[in-house]
């Protein structure tokens, strides 16, 4: 991924940029630490351009102190959550963005706005250093244009952390590589 422009959702912790998971009493916060997955992706040779605006919380309704993302598509839903992450991707302004999915957040904003959204299994991408919506239903995953392109992020992004108690201690697979197989018995 070196050199890949990537856009991240505000809840992921970064040590040299606001965090403020949609609310303004946050607006301020800088975290001292970078999450898992900037770390990963930075390890990756990828270029995290900025953070992509959320509905407050990651729950439902912006906060009035935030601009809403607006679908690059037309008049249309932005996606709620992860909005500006399917945004930006969706516009054309990075290669993938980074979500997070706790009832459907990487899933909309990829529907509404006609991108990849890809909710990994449990575990196989660590949560650390993000906000918490409800930890036992949080995943990390990315936003692409292609389902090549959601591959490698998922490839890069994914491993076993010990900062994360939850992240599986498997062998990562190159996703991309099973693609050219094709769905055939697949069931």
């Amino acid at each position: 991924m070196h050199g890949v422009p990537i856009a991240v959702k505000d809840l992921l912790y970064t040590s040299k940029a606001y965090t403020t998971g949609g609310h303004a009493f946050k607006a301020d916060f800088i975290p001292s630490y970078n999450a898992t997955v900037i770390n990963k992706l930075e390890e990756a040779g990828a270029i995290i351009l900025g953070k992509t605006n959320l509905t407050e919380g990651a729950m439902a309704g912006y906060h009035p102190h935030f601009k809403i993302p607006i679908n690059p598509w037309g008049p249309y839903e932005p996606g709620e959550s992860s909005s500006g992450s399917g945004i930006a991707t969706a516009a054309g302004l990075c290669f993938g963005s980074i979500g997070t999915d706790t009832g459907g957040s990487i899933r909309l904003p990829a529907l509404v706005n006609g991108v990849v959204g890809l909710k990994p299994t449990y575990g196989l991408v660590s949560r650390y250093g993000v906000m918490s919506l409800a930890e036992s239903l949080d995943h990390v995953g990315p936003l692409t244009r292609s389902v090549e392109d959601a591959a490698l992020m998922l490839t890069a992004i994914s491993g076993n952390d010990p900062n994360d108690l939850t992240s599986l201690d498997i062998e990562i697979p190159d996703f991309s590589a099973s693609l050219k197989s094709g769905i055939q018995g697949v069931r």
